[in-house]
């Protein structure tokens, strides 16, 4: 009977022991997300605008579609807009997606669809881009939002480009 209470002490000792560990490591999981710079091309000066353009009108278009323009103006009228994104996975776990949505102003068109898969190993960093096409560059300051997967739980961070 002894035997049996000492080996019940130590497994709850060990089970406490891994709830306190599994704790630690989620409450000391940081991901830290910046901007790190953004980028305006005119639209005139990519050759791909034109069957960019034809792919929306189609309706065969892959990204998100804002606002499209019931008449379109000539490409120079255009702007494509790339932000970067730095993410700095503090977790002792990897990241197992990454994706960065810009929150649309009234004149952007479309952001275009990143195909790419992104992960980030544990304790490493990265970077992520978005790119926007916009009627107006009037002012490349955006609200972007940053969703990843941690544990296979869900979050985001919102954050403002300058």
């Amino acid at each position: 009977m002894k035997a049996l209470k000492t080996i019940m002490i130590i497994f709850v000792a060990m089970l406490v022991v891994m709830a306190l560990l599994l704790g630690y490591l989620f409450l000391s999981a940081e991901v830290k997300v910046e901007v790190t710079g953004h980028q305006s091309i005119i639209a005139s000066t990519v050759p791909s605008f034109n069957a960019l353009k034809d792919s929306i009108d189609e309706q065969t278009f892959v990204g998100t579609v804002y606002n499209v323009p019931a008449a379109w103006l000539d490409s120079s009228e255009y702007a494509y807009v790339t932000y970067q994104v730095s993410v700095n996975n503090g977790c002792l776990v990897p990241i197992e997606m990454i994706e960065v949505q810009v929150v649309p102003q009234p004149d952007d068109v479309v952001q275009l669809g990143n195909m790419q898969d992104y992960s980030l190993a544990a304790k490493t960093s990265g970077e992520v881009s978005a790119t926007v096409l916009t009627h107006s560059v009037r002012s490349n300051a955006r609200e972007l939002i940053v969703s990843y997967y941690v544990w296979g739980i869900s979050f985001q961070q919102r954050i403002v480009s300058k």
